[in-house]
């Protein structure tokens, strides 16, 4: 099933930091010298986040706030509400969980607790690396601490991970995910990348050996139609029109493959303001409301009377 919605269109671009420029040179002159040593190097800014979003400082009041070691790092996750159904918010690359800050009051006025995560490197987490392996674990490792989630919502980077999430531990069989403005394939992220920082074909090849050897997944594999194809539970995809980050074709893409998912097009929001959008907001909370008791976990919350 397809939605479409549509609104004023998001005038703002793509905007590089100087941060982002001077590895771009460091890299084009590191190439120059030795193209090894430039394709190393481009892995290791590629799974490095080059600035921190700053924190909007709207979080409610009641927002409860703690550090949590997961796997070695130390991560902050944000609280919000008291529910026995609580929503997990991962959000995308160099971005922080105050993104979803639009959703926080909906989803508590909706009876869900609020569950939101600065990934490493992110926000007010520490770290400075990162990968969707990365996320994909911290992401199962909150749903035996803190879970079980009744829905998981993903923002771009965050919502790839989490279909690699979902797709691959048993924690989330049934699990409803909303998708929000995700590429489709690690492929055409490698290669969107390669092609900004000025590296060749050759050198984006050998980053994807290294990937592949390194983190044992085969490149072509890590797509987010395949992973919604072999997940049992429900799923919503989102994307916008106009998104200038990841481009509509990976949605169309996804489209072809997974076409038991429902889908919401939206136009004139771009990448990062369509989740402020009341009306995907509303959406959003409808779809998982639908799939609100779905998971086994809630027969044992019914029996005892938690919910």
């Amino acid at each position: 099933m397809t939605s479409t919605l549509t609104t004023t269109p998001e005038t703002s671009t793509i905007v590089r930091s100087k941060r982002h420029c001077a590895v771009k040179k460091i890299l084009g002159l590191t190439s120059m010298v030795n193209p090894l040593w430039g394709a190393n190097l481009g892995l290791l800014a590629f799974t490095t986040p080059m600035q921190r979003r700053k924190q909007r400082p709207q979080l409610p009041v009641d927002t409860r706030v703690k550090s949590v070691s997961i796997r070695g790092r130390e991560v902050t996750l944000y609280q919000y509400g008291k529910s026995a159904r609580k929503i997990l918010l991962v959000h995308g690359w160099e971005a922080a969980a105050s993104d979803f800050i639009d959703l926080f009051e909906p989803l508590v006025k909706a009876g869900y607790e609020v569950c939101a995560v600065d990934l490493p490197g992110h926000g007010r987490s520490s770290g400075n690396r990162l990968t969707a392996g990365d996320t994909a674990e911290i992401i199962r490792d909150l749903e035996i601490m803190i879970g079980p989630f009744s829905a998981i919502v993903g923002h771009s980077f965050g919502a790839f991970s989490t279909g690699f999430a979902l797709a691959n531990y048993s924690e989330f069989d049934g699990m409803p995910f909303v998708s929000i403005g995700s590429p489709n394939t690690l492929k055409s992220v490698l290669e969107n990348f390669s092609q900004l920082a000025g590296l060749s074909a050759l050198q984006s090849n050998y980053m994807s050996c290294k990937i592949e050897k390194k983190y044992g997944i085969k490149v072509e594999d890590f797509e987010l139609a395949k992973f919604i194809q072999s997940h049992s539970g429900p799923t919503m995809v989102v994307h916008d029109q106009q998104d200038r980050q990841v481009d509509y074709s990976e949605v169309e893409q996804i489209q072809q493959q997974a076409r038991s998912a429902d889908y919401l097009i939206t136009k004139g929001l771009g990448h990062n303001r369509i989740l402020n959008d009341p009306q995907t907001i509303h959406s959003i909370i409808n779809f998982i409301n639908r799939w609100r008791d779905s998971r086994d976990n809630f027969e044992i919350a019914f029996k005892f009377g938690i919910v």
